[in-house]
């Protein structure tokens, strides 16, 4: 299936309307300065502007970016149309969980969860430059927010992402492991240098559609950043148990190392019943 066919019975759902993501950022602020252990804090100075794909740092592939600016305060930076991430993002759960996925996006939750871990995104120590990483690191900040959303959803998202996470090792072919996951990042950085990447939504998935090499690297990134995510909210306590303090030494003590999910990841890669991958 095309993935602009996807994005288009998404309809309504992958559309973000500024006062919706206002009202994302005061929702999450609270659980944002609680995990970095700042809870009596002020909030934090994060606000958020809808732009053009043309404007966007991620243009319409990675549609929310945080940006700091000469002040120190945060500003979210947005696309309205998510149809191109969210889109590519059903493609990579396989059908088991496929309408699981589409139930997840039509909720509104994967809006909710691009906003608010960016809310937190520029306050954590992150580790030495040249050392961060889209799938281990990002993959912390997307998980907290998917964990303040509550257990059910904690529950169902690590689902469908060990879904897509499974696939991406399926399709390693050999490949070791780490190797498959940072030619992914690669490949991002790729896309994203790439003009075609800052038009609208439905040009780019018609671009994604019409190029099978830049759609299975898009299609390929998102699947190695499911198992970022699902490795991180395997790695939390259990659902019953309280996850501030957890995250709190996540965030503070664990995320600034250039290795941080390593480990996490190949425990849920041995998980998927990957036993032949190739760990390295």
């Amino acid at each position: 299936m095309s993935l602009l066919h996807i994005s288009r019975e998404l309809g309504p759902a992958a559309r973000l309307a500024e006062p919706t993501a206002r009202a994302i950022v005061d929702q999450a602020m609270p659980s944002a300065l609680a995990a970095l252990g700042r809870s009596a804090s002020p909030p934090l100075p994060v606000s958020v502007r809808c732009v053009e794909p043309a404007q966007a740092r991620g243009g319409s592939l990675v549609p929310a970016w945080p940006l700091r600016q000469a002040d120190g305060t945060v500003t979210i930076e947005y696309v309205a149309d998510w149809g191109a991430l969210l889109a590519g993002w059903i493609a990579t759960v396989g059908p088991p969980r496929r309408a699981l996925a589409e139930d997840l996006v039509r909720s509104g939750q994967r809006l909710w969860i691009g906003i608010a871990n960016d809310v937190v995104q520029l306050f954590v120590a992150d580790p030495p430059a040249g050392q961060y990483s889209m799938v281990r690191h990002h993959g912390l900040m997307l998980a907290a927010a998917t964990a303040w959303l509550g257990p059910a959803a904690r529950r169902a998202w690590g689902a469908a992402h060990r879904s897509a996470a499974d696939g991406f090792v399926r399709r390693l072919g050999g490949r070791p492991l780490w190797a498959a996951i940072e030619a992914a990042e690669r490949n991002l950085d790729r896309l994203l240098a790439d003009p075609r990447a800052r038009q609208p939504a439905a040009t780019v998935l018609d671009w994604l559609d019409e190029d099978r090499a830049s759609r299975a690297a898009y299609v390929d990134y998102l699947a190695a950043a499911s198992l970022g995510v699902a490795a991180v909210l395997e790695a939390m306590p259990p659902l019953e148990a309280a996850i501030t303090p957890w995250l709190v030494q996540a965030m503070g003590e664990l995320h600034p190392d250039a290795a941080f999910n390593r480990t996490w990841i190949e425990a849920t890669v041995r998980r998927l019943g990957s036993a032949q991958t190739v760990l390295a």
